[in-house]
């Protein structure tokens, strides 16, 4: 059943910027009490003063994922100050990009899978014992759609997301009937700063064409995620042809990713209004 997000307490962690202060201000709309979490201090201050003029409280801890100390202050800050945690979005994590025979690619995998995969195990793994106190509450982890398609030289990412999103199978079977939910959200390319360092040339084929979508587009979707708890969230839904073709077979989603590729083809399937991802967050064309 639906559930009204107001006065929810709701954890985010990378909320500094990009899809976690998307979510916040979404729940914040909502008239959730929020718990803003980061790495920056300065960044998170902006984003709390933002709660504030939303009409809603909020507190920012400054915090670590990989760390298992500072997870215990952030979550102990959290219950501490509002006496219950209703929703925890796992949204922290990096995007590293090599090819597998780069010299870097291990520790680019080992990199994203600290911050995005095991920073979230153990988020989830603090917040959980009072959730279960309370018999309710909600995780949301965010995914990608290369949580169930990997694209070349993206290797490192897709590894990582496949891991949360067999994480939140997992866990959401383990959760069963102790009123605590979990979904995952699998959007397609954001318009965030995740891959402003990536030159147009290196973006995945299906990305290079895609509009990507807004902060604020997956912040409403991850209310709506953790207030029906929807097992799964794939945005924009027609990203759903790529996964449905790669289950059919790795043939046949590599068909749909290199048709991705293709402007016309975005644009008949509503992938792309012709502004592409460096467009959209300001960087400059490159030749």
């Amino acid at each position: 059943m639906a559930e009204d997000s107001k006065n929810k307490v709701v954890i985010v962690t990378g909320a500094s910027q990009g899809i976690g202060r998307g979510v916040a201000l979404a729940f914040a709309r909502e008239g959730a009490k929020l718990v803003l979490a980061a790495r920056s201090a300065d960044r998170l201050a902006q984003v709390e003063e933002e709660v504030h003029r939303l009409g809603t409280e909020a507190i920012s801890v400054t915090a670590d994922v990989t760390s298992e100390h500072s997870v215990q202050q952030l979550v102990s800050a959290a219950h501490k100050r509002f006496g219950r945690i209703d929703v925890l979005v796992n949204n922290a994590g990096i995007g590293k990009v090599s090819g597998v025979e780069s010299e870097t690619f291990e520790d680019d995998v080992h990199q994203t899978m600290q911050a995005s995969l095991f920073g979230m195990i153990r988020v989830s793994r603090h917040v959980l014992p009072f959730m279960r106190q309370q018999g309710s509450g909600a995780i949301v982890n965010m995914s990608s759609v290369m949580g169930g398609k990997s694209f070349e030289r993206f290797g490192s990412y897709g590894i990582t997301m496949h891991g949360v999103v067999a994480l939140s199978d997992a866990l959401r079977q383990e959760l069963a009937g102790t009123g605590i939910r979990v979904s995952v959200v699998q959007p397609a390319l954001i318009a965030t700063d995740l891959l402003r360092a990536v030159d147009e040339k290196e973006m995945p084929l299906p990305f290079r064409h895609m509009t990507p979508l807004t902060p604020d587009q997956v912040g409403r979707a991850v209310v709506s995620a953790a207030r029906r708890g929807t097992p799964r969230v794939v945005l924009p839904r027609v990203a759903n042809l790529l996964l449905l073709g790669e289950a059919v077979s790795p043939r046949v989603g590599d068909f749909v990713a290199l048709a991705l590729s293709k402007p016309l083809f975005a644009r008949l399937i509503g992938m792309s209004d012709g502004t592409t991802y460096h467009q959209a967050i300001g960087k400059p064309h490159l030749a």
